[in-house]
C-alpha cells in the first residue's frame, strides 16, 4: 500500500509539472521572468502549414540533359531519371532543413507530365529567403574554350523557338504554362512576364508590333531582340543577341506624367592643376588641392564671404572674369559630378569641394527654376516574352560535372587567400586527369550554377581527384561557396513554377473546428463513462486529462508538428484508451461477480485485459510504423500522433487507472455495487 501511495503520488506530482508547461499560452504569460518560467513561457505547440498558414512553392525540374544524355549512342553515361528526381529532392530537403522550419512537405509530383517538387513551409517568415535559398541551382559544371562556332547551334534554337511559337500560336496551351515550362535554370530561355511600357518607352524592335496586337494575341513570328549588353570575361561589353516570342496581355490608355528638372545658375571657383583636361595651370594636383582647401576654409569661417570676389581672385575658369557666373545651364550641360552637386544645393548654398576631370570646384548656386511637368494620355501596354538567348557560348561541356563531385573544403594558398577545393570520385578523378592533360596550355572553366566562377589556365596534367576553384574570395564567401556544393549540389535545374499562400485563418478556423469537436467528444465521452462505470469511470476520466496534459507536454516541448492528420490521429487513440479502460473494468467486475476480494478481482481483471489490449495497441502500432515508411508527408504526421497517442494511452489505462483503483484497497467504497456498478456479489473482500 505504501509502494502504491508513493507511485500515485509521483503521478500527481508529475502530472502538476507537465501540466504548468501545457498551460494556455495567455495563463503562463503571468508567470514571473526568472529562467524557469522563461523556459516554460517559450515552450509552444508548433503547428503545421494547415493550421497556421504558410507557403508552398512549387518547382519544376528541368531533366532535358538527363534526358539527353540518354538518347546519344554512349550507354556509359545513361542515368536512371528516377535517381535524377530523388537525388533533387533529397538536395531540396538538406537545403530546407537548413532553414529551420518545423516538419517541412516535400514530394514529388507529376505534373502534365513533368516532374516537380513541391514544398510546403509553414510559418516562413522571410519567403524571399527561403525561395533564393531552396531554389537556387549550384550545378558545378567544367567546360572548356569552343574552339570553333557551331553552326547548327543557332539553327537549333530557332527551331525550338519556331515550334514553341506554333504552340502558342494555337491557344491550345497557355502562354504562361508554355514559358514557365520550357523556361532553363542558366538563362539561355527565359519567361518574363508582366513588362509594362508606355507606347513611346517600347523597345526598338517591339515598336512596330506591339501596338497593332489585341489583348491576348501572340505576334505571328519570332522577333530579333537586342538593346541588352552583357559584361563578358576581362571586362568586355558585348550585346545580347535574342530571339523572342511576344503576347500582348493588356492595352489601356494611361497619363503619363514627365517631369523635367527646371535649369540653374551656379557660380564656381576652379582650381586647375598640370594634366586637368583644358588645363594650361602649371602646378600640381597636391598643390590645387591644398589651395582649394584653403579656399574652403576661409569660406567656411568667414562671416561675410564675397564669393565672386574670390572667384575673380583666383578661379582658373574663363568665368572669373564674371565672378564665375556659369549662366543657367540643364541637365546634360556639365559633367555628372558637378551637376550633380549643384543640383542638389539649395539657392545661395555652397557646395563642399567637387573633383572633376577639369580640377577642383567650389559651387555657389545662385537661382533655381521651377521643374515643368507634363502631363499627355498615351497607350500603356502589358505583355509577356519567351526569350531564346542565342550569343555564342565560349564554352562547350567537357563531361565533368556535378555528378562526380565528392566533397568540398576551404584551403589557403600560398599567400594565404581563401580557396575552394574540390574532391571528384574515382570516375571523375580519371576524366579529370583526361581533361587537364588534353587542355593543357589552355583554359579549363569553372561554373558553378550556370555562373562562370574562374577560368585558370592548365599547366600540366593533373591527377588525384582534386581541383582548386579560386577567385577573389574571403573567407565567408569561400565558406559559403563550399556549403553550397556539400549541401546544395542539385542532380538537375529547378524552375520556380509556382508560388501559393495558405492563409493562417484557414488554419485557424480548422483548428477551433477540430478542438471544438474534440471538447465536445471528451464531454460526452466522460459522461457516459461516469454514468456506467461510475467510480471507475471517474477514475477512467482522470486517466484521460493525464493523457491530455503528457500529450500537450510533449507536442510543446519536441519538435512534433501538430497538424489536422495529427489531431485525427490523437482522437483516434483516445478512444482506444478508453476501449482499454473498458476491458479492464469489465474484467474486473467480472471477477467481483464471481466473489472474489477487491485485490484479487483487479489483479485478475487487468491479466485478463492485459493480452487483449496489448495485441490490440501493438497492431496499431506496426500499422503506424508502416505508414511512416510508406506514407507521405500527412500520412506521417497521422501515423506519428497516432502512435504517440497510443504509447500514452497504454500508460494512462494500465499505469494510471490501476494506481487509483489501488486506492480504494479496503474501503468501503471497494465493497459498494453502487459505486462499481457491480451486480450484488455473493461475498466481497473474502
Amino acid at each position: 500500500m505504501k509502494r502504491l501511495s508513493k507511485g500515485l503520488i509521483s503521478i500527481i506530482i508529475a502530472t502538476l509539472l507537465m501540466g504548468v508547461v501545457a498551460l494556455p499560452d495567455s495563463v503562463k504569460s503571468k508567470l514571473p521572468g526568472d529562467p524557469v518560467s522563461n523556459w516554460v513561457k517559450d515552450q509552444k505547440i508548433t503547428l503545421g502549414l494547415d493550421l497556421q498558414g504558410g507557403t508552398q512553392l512549387d518547382y519544376r525540374i528541368d531533366l532535358r540533359s538527363a534526358t539527353e544524355r540518354n538518347k546519344d549512342e554512349d550507354d556509359s553515361n545513361d542515368i536512371r531519371i528516377s535517381d535524377v528526381i530523388e537525388g533533387v529532392r533529397a538536395t531540396i530537403e538538406r537545403r530546407v532543413n537548413g532553414l529551420g522550419v518545423s516538419e517541412p512537405q516535400i514530394y514529388t509530383s507529376n505534373i502534365a507530365g513533368e516532374e516537380h517538387i513541391i514544398v510546403e513551409l509553414a510559418g516562413i517568415k522571410d519567403i524571399e529567403e527561403a525561395k533564393d535559398i531552396v531554389g537556387k541551382t549550384i550545378q558545378l559544371e567544367f567546360k572548356e574554350p569552343k574552339t570553333e562556332a557551331d553552326p547548327d547551334e543557332l539553327v537549333e534554337i530557332e527551331a525550338e523557338a519556331n515550334e514553341v511559337l506554333q504552340e502558342a500560336l494555337t491557344g491550345e496551351s497557355d502562354f504562361k504554362e508554355i514559358g514557365k515550362r520550357i523556361e532553363t535554370s542558366d538563362k539561355k530561355i527565359q519567361y518574363i512576364e508582366g513588362t509594362q511600357e508606355f507606347e513611346s518607352e517600347l523597345p526598338l524592335h517591339y515598336l512596330s508590333i506591339i501596338p497593332d496586337l489585341n489583348a491576348g494575341q501572340v505576334y505571328s513570328k519570332t522577333v530579333e531582340g537586342g538593346g541588352e549588353y552583357i559584361l563578358g570575361e576581362g571586362g568586355s561589353i558585348s550585346e545580347k543577341q535574342t530571339i523572342r516570342i511576344v503576347q500582348l496581355e493588356n492595352v489601356e490608355t494611361q497619363e503619363k506624367t514627365e517631369v523635367e528638372e527646371g535649369e540653374i545658375q551656379a557660380s564656381h571657383i576652379l582650381i586647375a592643376y598640370e594634366g586637368a583636361e583644358r588645363s594650361s595651370a602649371t602646378r600640381t594636383k597636391e598643390e590645387a588641392k591644398e589651395l582649394v582647401q584653403g579656399l574652403m576654409e576661409e569660406i567656411l569661417t568667414s562671416e561675410e564671404v564675397d564669393f565672386a570676389q574670390l572667384a575673380k581672385d583666383h578661379s582658373d575658369c574663363s568665368s572669373a572674369a564674371s565672378g564665375g557666373d556659369l549662366g543657367l545651364f540643364g541637365r546634360g550641360k556639365m559633367t555628372k559630378e558637378f551637376e550633380d552637386a549643384a543640383y542638389a544645393l539649395e539657392v545661395g548654398e555652397i557646395s563642399d569641394i567637387v573633383e572633376t576631370e577639369f580640377g577642383f570646384h567650389i559651387i555657389k548656386l545662385t537661382d533655381k527654376k521651377e521643374d515643368i511637368e507634363t502631363v499627355t494620355e498615351e497607350k500603356y501596354y502589358t505583355y509577356n516574352e519567351i526569350v531564346f538567348d542565342t550569343t555564342p557560348d565560349p564554352w562547350k561541356p567537357t563531361g565533368l560535372d556535378g555528378s562526380h563531385f565528392k566533397y568540398a573544403s576551404v584551403t589557403y594558398n600560398q599567400i594565404g587567400a581563401p580557396q575552394v577545393n574540390i574532391e571528384f570520385d574515382s570516375a571523375g578523378a580519371d576524366l579529370f586527369e583526361e581533361i587537364t592533360g588534353r587542355l593543357t596550355g589552355q583554359r579549363l572553366a569553372i561554373f558553378v550554377g550556370g555562373q562562370l566562377i574562374s577560368a585558370p589556365n592548365v599547366n600540366e596534367k593533373i591527377s588525384g581527384g582534386n581541383a582548386v576553384i579560386t577567385g577573389n574570395y574571403n573567407l565567408q564567401e569561400a565558406l559559403q561557396l563550399s556549403n553550397d556544393l556539400n549541401t546544395g549540389a542539385i542532380d538537375a535545374p529547378i524552375i520556380l513554377s509556382g508560388q501559393y499562400t495558405i492563409s493562417a485563418t484557414l488554419g485557424d478556423s480548422a483548428l477551433r473546428v477540430s478542438l471544438f469537436a474534440g471538447v465536445i467528444g471528451l464531454i460526452v465521452l466522460a459522461l457516459f463513462m461516469i454514468l456506467y462505470y461510475r467510480l471507475l469511470g471517474i477514475f477512467a476520466v482522470i486517466a484521460l486529462v493525464i493523457y491530455a496534459v503528457i500529450i500537450i507536454f510533449v507536442l510543446k516541448t519536441t519538435p512534433v508538428v501538430m497538424t489536422l492528420a495529427g489531431i485525427a490521429g490523437i482522437i483516434l487513440s483516445i478512444g482506444m484508451a478508453v476501449d482499454a479502460n473498458i476491458l479492464i473494468f469489465e474484467r474486473t467486475k467480472e471477477e467481483l461477480n464471481e466473489g472474489k476480494n477487491f485485490i484479487a478481482a483487479v489483479q485478475t481483471g487487468f491479466e485478463r485485459a492485459w493480452t487483449s489490449i496489448r495485441d490490440s495497441n501493438v497492431s496499431s502500432l506496426i500499422t503506424c510504423v508502416i505508414l511512416w515508411f510508406f506514407g507521405n508527408s500527412i500520412i506521417r504526421g497521422f501515423a506519428l500522433m497516432l502512435g504517440l497517442g497510443i504509447l500514452v494511452s497504454m500508460f494512462t489505462a494500465i499505469t494510471v487507472t490501476r494506481s487509483f483503483i489501488q486506492t480504494l484497497t479496503g474501503t468501503k467504497a471497494s465493497k459498494s455495487t453502487l459505486l462499481l456498478g457491480t451486480k450484488k456479489m455473493r461475498s466481497l473482500n473474502r
